[in-house]
């Protein structure tokens, strides 16, 4: 248990009448966000290749612990990395909804490493220890695929249901952190978020004319439900990890959640389009706390 832990400081924001679209959100920071979104009054569709039938937890599981706490979400099964089907998502959207006004682009492609089998990988973090000459041109392919060309053809179908009334909305994108300085980090994944970081910038100049925020958020070390497996089965990249540091490292899944949440009702949020976020510091300067009580600040 860290020993910052203390009261649990969160009141939702009131999100009332808002349409938010969360991608990757069957597991991990997109599950987060939108029950957290879900709970702050959004109508939340839930978009994620991931069905409950497959063997886990899905997209199903998320819209029913959003409507089960009173909240009101859509089950939208969705491979974004396919331009067809997020056309159809967003068919769907105009018919349904008629509009977009909260856009969290938080699909990685990090799950296709297993899904197609790569020979040796069993546990993702393996490659946040390895040297880049041993990486398969695959885990570039999957990381790309699905955490950058997908923000892109994701925002570029949801901006046109954003400027349906003039209300504006937000755009927000989540990454790893870019160290400041290069070092022996994972090359791709740092390429990743510098991509990401960059079409971030890049989205907030085109849009600012419509009124539309475009952010990038970092949600820290998040125990995902992958992390969590990865720690507990002894994983290589936590050699010599305590359960104590485990714990004071990183975040649950609803601190990026929260994060999204409240920048999402502050009808200031115009003045810091193209700002770089993390969770840990708005969670400072809004004044909420992670569920343990703690406002982590995890790398």
């Amino acid at each position: 248990m860290s020993p910052a832990e203390g009261p649990d400081r969160w009141a939702p924001p009131d999100l009332t009448g808002r349409v938010a679209v969360v991608t990757g959100a069957s597991r991990g920071v997109g599950r987060g966000i939108a029950e957290v979104l879900g709970a702050s009054g959004a109508t939340v569709y839930v978009v994620a290749r991931t069905l409950r039938a497959q063997g886990r937890s899905g997209i199903e599981d998320v819209v029913e612990a959003i409507t089960g706490a009173g909240g009101l979400a859509y089950a939208a099964p969705c491979d974004v990395g396919d331009d067809k089907a997020v056309a159809a998502l967003f068919e769907r959207l105009s018919s349904e909804q008629g509009r977009v006004d909260i856009l969290v682009n938080n699909a990685v492609g990090w799950g296709d490493v297993r899904a197609e089998g790569w020979e040796g990988v069993e546990d993702t973090m393996t490659y946040m220890v390895k040297p880049a000459w041993e990486m398969p041109a695959g885990w570039w392919d999957a990381n790309f695929r699905v955490g950058v060309r997908s923000h892109y053809i994701v925002t570029k179908a949801a901006v046109p249901l954003m400027m349906k009334d003039d209300s504006g909305g937000v755009v927000l994108f989540t990454s790893e952190r870019r160290p400041e300085t290069p070092g022996m980090q994972e090359l791709v994944l740092d390429l990743r978020a510098s991509a990401v970081e960059r079409l971030a910038l890049l989205w907030s100049l085109h849009l600012r004319p419509r009124g539309i925020a475009s952010i990038l958020l970092y949600p820290g070390f998040t125990r995902t439900e992958g992390i969590e497996e990865s720690f507990a089965t002894g994983g290589s990249y936590f050699d010599g990890w305590t359960e104590e540091r485990f714990l004071s490292e990183t975040a649950s899944i609803y601190y990026s959640g929260r994060a999204t949440a409240v920048l999402a009702a502050d009808p200031l949020l115009m003045e810091r389009t193209g700002s770089v976020l993390t969770a840990a510091e708005v969670a400072r300067e809004y004044g909420f706390t992670d569920v343990s009580g703690a406002q982590p600040d995890p790398e």
